[in-house]
């Protein structure tokens, strides 16, 4: 062996070495590791100055005796064994660039990556970095099977433990390949990553054959060999869930190794959600961890002197009993680790040994310990040698100290597996453990909502973007370096949408909240994998104000917004001195996210003691609703007191709407206790208002009162009217158990008014039962099964709007109040006053009639009744313009004129008729009869010639009748017989 070294030829000497090579990733070592000691005659060697500088170690071959097999890496540790008299021993480790990965943590986002894209970021950083020159090569079967990989996520992870979980994931391999140069770095070790077995290469010794153990042979051969087998899983089950597509993506992969009578051992593991992007991807990762498993159900264990022997490497086993008659493919193995022991024979070259402390071995007679070492490490053929055993162990202690076997010259041992059966990494140990787990995240992590400068940015599905503290960047929370591409922008340019959990979540239906730009947020991991990131909540931070809204600080890091509370427990200002009395539901328009100060909806719980109260509002137009102790609020400020009850208040208008009925009642109910549409006072007025009109009509049409045609008296409109109001109030609806003691199917609807008939019932409810549905109509209402109950409730038939009030209803505008009914308006009540300060016009299509009973009640001072029309001023006018007026009484029939004159005029005739006597005056002429004498008295007779007189009679023509003229638009379209 020869040692090269930056402090110069030969001042450093090999002595003893223990290299450990593999195929990686591997958790032990980073692929290469040396435990080298060696000796030298400067005790004083500056180890600091030789710490991570790059060596090479040359280990003569059989091959050649010119040409040395290198191995090249950097010293990662140094340390003095002890120093005697003119020597000193040292000892080494050595290992490759990518050591250098395990001291640097870091935390970083890849997005839209592939492995090999990732791969080739985390190893650019150390290009450049002091004296290392890291070199890597992909040796890939198909690049494109690697797909981009949505998020990935180096968190608290060393460069080199990252790394090596990415390569297990993606069941890629790698080793190192070593040369020797005359640069100051003496040489080069390159990473190969590779994912196929064909990358593997054939040993420069390529034939090794099979010896007796202690043999003198001057080849390098193997003279141990054996195989070993193993139990392991059979069959692998895996299902990733993947929220978007709504799928397990089951994925299964069984071995094809014969294990006998053993059964077939299956596992069935959960790797979390999204952990393939798509079916061939889960084939693809199951396939390599049933390989891993496979390559290592039988692997062969060897021991010998083929100095060569590499991982990687193939070779074809000779002259072996047991595999000579095997075809060829079954005697080409590959090695997979190994592990190699060699040792300088000083002590043939240096007097006394390598122990020796006299001075005569620094002497000028034997010529000094340098020209000695140079001839040692000259070296002299290990085949020549066989194996004996001489001098220092590896330690740097002969074995006479310990009485321990001595050190052979060279020796490996090794493991191999056919060349045909693939190679994987494994994932998890013989425990379950994973051998490179993922980085986990116990607990919760914060973040903030970035976006593109928007107020709100989000995805059709609610999900958002996030930025971690951790991040490096030009926007991070830290003052750390930056990463080579800006990892923290604080906007939508990195980061993979996060889905916000929601207190339901349903097919078009659930809870919904949408975190702005700016807030901080709860970051919870799905299987605690730091990929799967789930927004579980929001959190306030900064300083808020004492007695104001807002927050004493303004703009963060991250662009992160300042939000405090909108409800708190003031300190001085008495209005948010309520103890945190408040608390609810805040929002705030898109615009003033970040500032809270402009408009905004909420919903707002009052526990104040004795002071209850529930509010929902917006700022627009002042509106809101608020129920309990009524009180003037202004964000956190409680203010003076409203009132008890409910207030709906708007600066804008209100329009209330129910598609099936609506009751506004002022009957109260003991502990509101009463069904929805309880309406037993409505519907007692309603039967009182009935039978009312029933009477009073058919006392009408017993006095001749009644219009010509007109039906009887329960069948007026006016009763109809009434009868089906009272049919709609009185409608149920009901659950209950059916014949075969199951819920009937749906809700069954009947009209319960009282006294209503059959034949009305079934006309108040056209469409009662189930539809093609299966769901029940009744009138414009659809009733569904509510389980869990049965009995009746009130469910009106059709939407009606109904007033209700023991102590009276007054409607009282300034302007126009209008009153349309499409088809009959009933006015029914103990007495009814119309008054009017202007006009009051009555106009009737179809007739009209006016009845009084005329009876006088008893307990009434008033004993006079009937009709009375009077005209404190200006005319009274009583026309037929195409029938005849008739005015008739049982009594006495007064035509007076207290201040002017009487007139009757007739266009034909004018007659006067009593007792059988008459006054006629007709076509000029006038009959004077009586059945008994006439008298004409007067205090003067004048009788002259006939005179003439002619006196024009006319009716005047109706006058407009003057009304609103909206209430007459929508009374003439809807065909109403009044106004």
């Amino acid at each position: 062996m020869r040692l090269t070294t930056p402090a110069g030829d030969d001042v450093l000497l090999a002595e003893t070495a223990t290299i450990h090579e593999a195929i990686g990733p591997l958790s032990e070592h980073s692929g290469l590791r040396i435990a080298l000691t060696a000796v030298s005659e400067d005790a004083h060697l500056a180890l600091d100055a030789l710490l991570g500088q790059a060596v090479r170690l040359d280990l003569q071959t059989a091959l050649s005796r010119v040409e040395a097999r290198p191995f090249h890496g950097h010293i990662t540790a140094l340390s003095k064994l002890g120093a005697n008299g003119g020597f000193s021993r040292y000892r080494l480790i050595i290992e490759p660039w990518l050591a250098f990965l395990a001291h640097r943590q870091d935390s970083y986002i890849f997005q839209q990556r592939s492995v090999i894209e990732i791969i080739d970021a985390v190893f650019a950083r150390w290009v450049g970095q002091g004296d290392l020159n890291p070199a890597w090569r992909w040796d890939l079967a198909d690049p494109a099977r690697y797909p981009r990989r949505g998020t990935t996520t180096q968190y608290q992870e060393s460069d080199l433990a990252f790394m090596r979980r990415l390569l297990a994931e993606e069941g890629l391999f790698c080793w190192f390949e070593h040369a020797a140069t005359d640069t100051p770095a003496f040489g080069q070790h390159t990473l190969v990553i590779s994912d196929h077995n064909a990358a593997f290469t054939d040993n420069p010794q390529p034939v090794f054959r099979f010896t007796q153990p202690g043999a003198t042979m001057r080849d390098d051969s193997v003279d141990r060999w054996h195989g070993m087998r193993r139990l392991d899983t059979a069959v692998l089950a895996g299902g990733s869930w993947d929220y978007r597509s709504l799928d397990t993506r089951d994925q299964q992969d069984e071995s094809r190794i014969d294990n006998g009578h053993s059964p077939r051992l299956t596992a069935t593991d959960d790797p979390g959600q999204y952990a393939w992007q798509d079916s061939a991807h889960g084939e693809r990762m199951l396939r390599g961890q049933r390989e891993a498993l496979d390559a290592r159900a039988k692997q062969f264990l060897g021991q010998g002197t083929v100095r060569t022997a590499a991982p990687a490497s193939g070779f074809t086993l000779v002259e072996h009993a047991e595999h000579d008659l095997d075809p060829p493919e079954s005697r080409h193995f590959v090695i997979t680790e190994i592990t190699h022991h060699a040792r300088n024979n000083l002590d043939e070259h240096i007097p006394g040994g390598a122990g020796a402390t006299t001075d005569s071995v620094f002497s000028g007679t034997d010529g000094g310990l340098k020209p000695a070492l140079q001839k040692a490490a000259a070296g002299t053929d290990v085949a020549t040698q066989g194996h004996k055993s001489v001098g220092p162990n590896a330690s740097g202690h002969t074995a006479s100290e310990h009485s321990t076997p001595p050190v052979e010259l060279y020796r490996n041992h090794f493991r191999a597996i056919r060349s045909h059966i693939p190679w994987r990494p494994l994932m998890a140990d013989g425990h379950g453990r994973h051998i490179h787990p993922r980085p986990t995240v116990h607990g919760t992590l914060t973040a903030v909502v970035v976006g593109p400068g928007t107020p709100t940015h989000t995805d059709r599905d609610g999900r958002i973007r996030v930025q971690f503290p951790w991040q490096r960047g030009t926007q991070s929370a830290n003052h750390f370096d930056r990463a080579e591409h800006d990892n923290a922008p604080a906007s939508d340019a990195l980061g993979a949408w996060v889905r916000v959990m929601s207190p339901a979540a349903g097919a078009n239906w659930g809870g919904h909240w949408t975190p702005r730009p700016g807030q901080e947020v709860l970051v919870a991991f799905d299987h605690a994998n730091i990929d799967r990131p789930v927004i579980i909540g929001a959190l306030y931070n900064g300083q808020g104000n004492d007695d104001r809204p807002g927050n004493r600080l303004g703009a963060a890091t991250m662009a992160a917004s300042a939000n405090a509370p909108a409800f708190f427990a003031g300190r001085a200002a008495e209005p948010h001195r309520h103890n945190a009395a408040l608390s609810g539901l805040k929002t705030q328009q898109l615009s003033t996210s970040r500032h809270g100060q402009g408009g905004a909806n909420h919903l707002i719980f009052d526990d104040t003691p004795g002071e209850p109260r529930i509010c929902l509002g917006t700022t627009e137009y002042t509106s809101a609703l608020q129920l309990g102790h009524l009180k003037q609020q202004h964000d956190n400020a409680r203010l003076k007191d409203r009132g008890h009850g409910a207030e709906l208040a708007t600066h804008a208008a209100v329009a209330v709407r129910a598609g099936s009925g609506l009751l506004i009642s002022a009957d109260a109910r003991p502990g509101a206790s009463g069904t929805h549409l309880d309406s037993r006072e409505a519907m007692s007025q309603h039967e009182d208002g009935k039978s009312l009109t029933v009477a009073l009509a058919d006392t009408a049409a017993k006095q001749n009162a009644a219009l010509a045609g007109e039906p009887a008296a329960d069948k007026l409109p006016a009763s109809e009217g009434l009868a089906h109001a009272l049919d709609t109030l009185g409608a149920t609806a009901t659950i209950g158990a059916s014949a075969n003691g199951g819920l009937k199917p749906a809700l069954q609807t009947s009209a319960t008014a009282p006294g209503a008939s059959a034949h009305t019932a079934a006309k108040a409810h056209p469409s009662v039962g189930p539809d093609s549905s299966g769901q029940s109509r009744a009138g414009h209402a659809s009733f569904k099964p509510i389980a869990g109950g049965e009995g009746s409730v009130p469910a009106w038939s059709a939407p009606r709007l109904q007033y209700s009030a023991p102590a009276g209803i007054a409607q009282l505008t300034p302007a126009c109040a209008i009153l349309v009914a499409g088809k009959t308006l009933s006015l029914a009540g103990q007495d009814i006053n119309l008054v009017a300060q202007g006009n009051h016009s009555l106009a009737v299509k179809d007739g009209l009639a006016l009845f009084t009973v005329g009876k006088a009640s008893g307990s009434k001072p008033n004993t006079e009744t009937g009709i009375a029309l009077h005209a404190a001023s200006g005319k009274v006018s009583v026309q037929a313009q195409s029938g005849q007026l008739r005015a008739a009484a049982d009594k006495t029939v007064t035509l007076a004129s207290t201040t002017a004159n009487l007139k009757a005029s007739a266009k034909t005739h004018l007659l006067a008729t009593a007792g059988g006597a008459y006054l006629k005056l007709e076509g000029g002429n006038i009959s004077l009869h009586a059945p008994g004498p006439v008298k004409l008295k007067a205090s003067m007779k004048n009788l002259t010639g006939p005179k003439s007189s002619s006196v024009g009679g006319s009716l005047p023509k109706a006058g407009d009748l003057r009304v609103c003229a909206a209430a007459a638009a929508q009374a003439g379209a809807s065909g109403a017989t009044a106004i």
